[in-house]
């Protein structure tokens, strides 16, 4: 355990220097990309009303199994969650991401999901089982399991994209409201690796290809460089929102990352993220943190600053 410790600091510091850098990154819309843009539901799709967001797209039929027994594939030590991945009795391989970000990313995937953006079917097992109980003794800790190829129209995972540059989305409402949202759930994890692009055997919720934003994990806590929290509803609550308006722009109290993202979000867009989110119900919201895991006494508690956010971004004038 010490040297997966040792590991994730020094990735944690190695990823904090290349943000840095990232953070200075110009934003950038290429000729091509902005000469044929690519149809919106490639990254939102409006979303049928009350989404089941305890079992998420796909529904439960998708996810893994908890009285299976899993063999490893592969072992990860390197970075702020310990994982594996693995391979069911099926031969289905999945990504299983340890804690504490297991549970914060199937929330904020739920979350996503639940106002139109793209998302994989992602799961919480509390508990599960390898083959190997010598090497990892058993029970297993709580993990996010997301297939490698669900049954979903042929879902398939190839290429990453960037918020900074050739994506066909820059300037609209739904990505400027991507990056609000990831502000209101204390995020600054915006690197492009944690950005997939997904296609799809046929049309599902509007398109063959997806922009998706992924591995959402560091939220529900504060944004900073350098281990920022996830899921600590101490520091959440302690999060603001909206400074004010300037110049048009609105100013966040933000950390960490990729503060350059901020810098164009006008009131109109902070108000269309605000009126997505505050139009899913008190089940949906339940039924997200429910997904990962969570008490309702402490779902309670974040869902009630989220609102706080929410009720604010309504109220923004400009």
């Amino acid at each position: 355990m010490p040297q997966r410790r040792a590991s994730s600091a020094l990735t944690s510091l190695a990823v904090a220097c290349v943000g840095a850098i990232a953070a200075c990154q110009p934003i950038v819309q290429s000729a091509a990309a902005g000469s044929e843009p690519a149809p919106l539901a490639q990254l939102w799709f409006k979303p049928e009303p009350n989404r089941d967001l305890f079992c998420g797209v796909g529904g439960c039929k998708l996810a893994p199994d908890p009285n299976m027994i899993f063999s490893v594939v592969t072992e990860k030590t390197r970075g702020y969650s310990y994982g594996f991945t693995v391979r069911d009795s099926e031969l289905h391989e999945w990504s299983a991401k340890s804690l504490p970000e297991a549970k914060t990313e199937v929330v904020a995937s739920r979350v996503f999901w639940g106002v139109g953006y793209h998302q994989p079917p992602i799961f919480y097992l509390n508990e599960w089982r390898l083959d190997d109980d010598e090497k990892f003794p058993n029970p297993q800790a709580g993990a996010r399991f997301r297939q490698k190829s669900p049954d979903l129209y042929g879902l398939d995972a190839g290429g990453t994209w960037s918020y900074y540059r050739n994506n066909p989305f820059l300037g609209t409402p739904q990505l400027n409201g991507m990056i609000v949202l990831h502000i209101m759930l204390g995020s600054s994890d915006l690197k492009d690796e944690q950005n997939a692009i997904y296609h799809l055997a046929e049309p599902f919720e509007g398109a063959t290809r997806w922009y998706v934003a992924r591995d959402l994990g560091q939220s529900f806590g504060s944004a900073q460089i350098l281990n920022a929290p996830r899921g600590d509803i101490e520091a959440f609550e302690k999060t603001g929102f909206i400074k004010g308006v300037k110049n048009g722009k609105v100013q966040f109290e933000w950390g960490g990352r990729h503060l350059r993202l901020a810098e164009n979000i006008t009131p109109a867009d902070v108000r269309w993220i605000c009126r997505q989110l505050n139009a899913l119900t008190d089940a949906q919201w339940h039924d997200a943190f429910r997904a990962g895991g969570f008490t309702q006494s402490l779902a309670d508690r974040f869902i009630r600053h989220m609102k706080t956010k929410i009720a604010a971004g309504l109220r923004l004038e400009g």
